[in-house]
């Protein structure tokens, strides 16, 4: 978290928090997530110099129309104050402050390429398993892993990559060579 964003973040998670609506607020957060993720050139347009703050604030009413009135509200005042670009450290950071509320520990997984949603929640509920706590995993884009993939949460690290298996492999044949000039 940096000190920016987890300002903005704590003051929304502080707010839901009294009104009892985390939760819900976590929900919606997330989907705000997806969306700049998809998206990610629409906080630059919020940000933009190019057009009046009030033109980037009615746009903010028109897109975000069946948001929570809060967040919309947040969302202006981060305009406002020209931080447009921290919109999703701000949303990550109120998830992760969530996240730690409800106990959830949250994780890594890195990956040559994007992990689709439904073998993300088959891969999150196995090491929620293993782990025998309620987890949620970020995906990472990692091309040097060559395939297969890397959890890392907290100071456990699940390393089924390729990379990893052929360093292995490379080590244990290392060995074997090693003992067989010794005899």
């Amino acid at each position: 978290m940096n000190e920016l964003t987890s300002r903005y973040a704590e003051a929304l998670y502080l707010l839901k928090k009294e009104s009892n609506s985390l939760l819900e607020t976590q929900q919606e957060i997330k989907e705000l997530i997806k969306i700049i993720k998809d998206n990610p050139n629409f906080p630059v347009l919020l940000d933009s110099s190019y057009i009046s703050k009030e033109e980037r604030i009615s746009t903010v009413d028109k897109v975000f129309v069946s948001v929570d009135e809060e967040i919309r509200n947040l969302v202006k005042v981060v305009i406002e104050n020209n931080r447009a670009l921290y919109l999703l450290g701000i949303f990550e950071d109120f998830n992760s402050l969530v996240n730690e509320y409800r106990g959830v520990k949250e994780g890594l997984v890195y990956s040559t390429e994007p992990i689709k949603e439904a073998e993300l929640e088959k891969l999150t509920a196995a090491i929620s398993k293993i782990e025998n706590h309620p987890i949620e995993l970020k995906n990472i884009i990692d091309p040097s892993l060559i395939g297969g993939v890397k959890v890392v949460i907290n100071d456990h690290i699940y390393d089924g990559s390729l990379k990893h298996n052929l360093e292995q492999m490379k080590s244990a044949l290392l060995n074997k060579e090693g003992n067989s000039y010794e005899n």
